[in-house]
């Protein structure tokens, strides 16, 4: 082979992995986000898998294995930074809500928490059109809920990836166990531990319910309520027993009565807000840009992911304050907002 033959064959070896990286970068980065809670850990995950695999892809020896080669290595670089960080994800701390009366102040945002972020459905728009394997027990839609997630990042490292690969992915437990080098017993060991931890609190959460058309009207609503600043629309569109959580703060609201109280007050701290209407981890959300009293520049103030259940709102998880710039710029939102006719 001459010198222009192997440069030649190098480039098309490059270009076919490109190729390559272009058609299952989404779903990989989809994957680490699962493992990691965290947007930017997995964008930057999801460029390390593309180098690993580059740098061994005199391993795969059959193309059509592609996937599940790409999966492992996703999975134990995500394992690696794990190990490397010193705190969990979370997405609700306390178990106890705010107390009655206590509703206008929320204290401190707690920024020791490395806190749960939300992910746009925009970035699954170009996830590949795979279906799960025969093992699978969760519907893709619903492995991407935050309280899903939530849940997911309680169980130890090792247990988090083996349940994704075999409740989402539907792995078999053969292959589980060959992406980590045990046996399939146990594999299988370690899955019903993260089963019995993940059941136990997921259990407590509401059941899942695909979205639906009439949670794009509800959420429509609600952003023209806060953009409003209309309390008495606003509060009607909560169920009875809706949940109010507010990263980075600890604090949250149980309650219609006391999610009111809290936006009657929070609602005047601000000049004025816009909103824009658009879907996170599934469900519908509205980014919250605000003004001061006195100013008239306008900043991103919070991301709320909706849950909505037979037409009104169950929960609402507003980050907000110190996460609120860098979650925008995450997500690909404008940093301005919308035209005020606009929600």
């Amino acid at each position: 082979m001459t010198a222009k033959q192997a440069e030649s064959g190098a480039v098309a070896e490059r270009m076919a992995f490109d190729q390559l990286a272009r058609e299952r970068r989404p779903e990989i980065k989809l994957h680490c986000y699962r493992i990691m809670g965290s947007l930017a850990d997995a964008d930057d995950l999801t460029q390390e898998v593309f180098a690993r695999a580059w740098r061994s892809r005199a391993e795969l020896v059959e193309p059509a294995a592609v996937r599940p080669w790409l999966y492992r290595i996703a999975t134990n670089a995500c394992l690696d930074a794990l190990r490397r960080r010193k705190r969990e994800r979370r997405l609700w701390s306390d178990p106890v809500p705010m107390e009655t009366g206590n509703h206008a102040e929320l204290g401190s945002p707690d920024l020791d928490v490395a806190w749960l972020e939300p992910m746009p459905d925009a970035a699954l728009f170009n996830v590949a059109d795979e279906r799960p394997g025969p093992h699978a027990s969760y519907e893709q839609a619903e492995a991407v809920r935050l309280a899903f997630l939530a849940c997911i990042q309680l169980l130890p490292a090792r247990q988090r990836a083996i349940f994704l690969l075999r409740e989402v992915l539907g792995w078999s437990a053969e292959e589980v166990a060959s992406a980590f080098a045990m046996t399939p017993q146990a594999a299988n060991s370690l899955l019903q531990r993260a089963r019995r931890t993940f059941g136990t609190v997921y259990a407590r959460e509401p059941e899942w319910v695909a979205a639906s058309d009439m949670d794009r009207q509800v959420a429509a609503r609600f952003a023209a309520a806060l953009a409003n600043r209309d309390l008495g629309t606003l509060v009607s569109l909560l169920r009875e027993d809706a949940t109010m959580h507010m990263p980075p703060w600890r604090s949250w609201l149980s309650g219609r009565d006391a999610i009111e109280l809290f936006m009657g007050h929070a609602l005047y701290r601000f000049g004025g807000f816009r909103t824009h209407v658009f879907r996170a981890n599934g469900r519908c959300a509205v980014a919250v840009y605000a003004r001061a009293v006195d100013g008239d520049a306008w900043q991103p103030q919070s991301l709320q992911v909706l849950e909505i259940r037979e037409g009104a709102i169950a929960s609402i998880v507003a980050f907000v304050g110190p996460l609120a710039p860098s979650l925008f710029s995450d997500a690909g939102l404008s940093m301005q907002p919308p035209d005020p006719a606009i929600h």
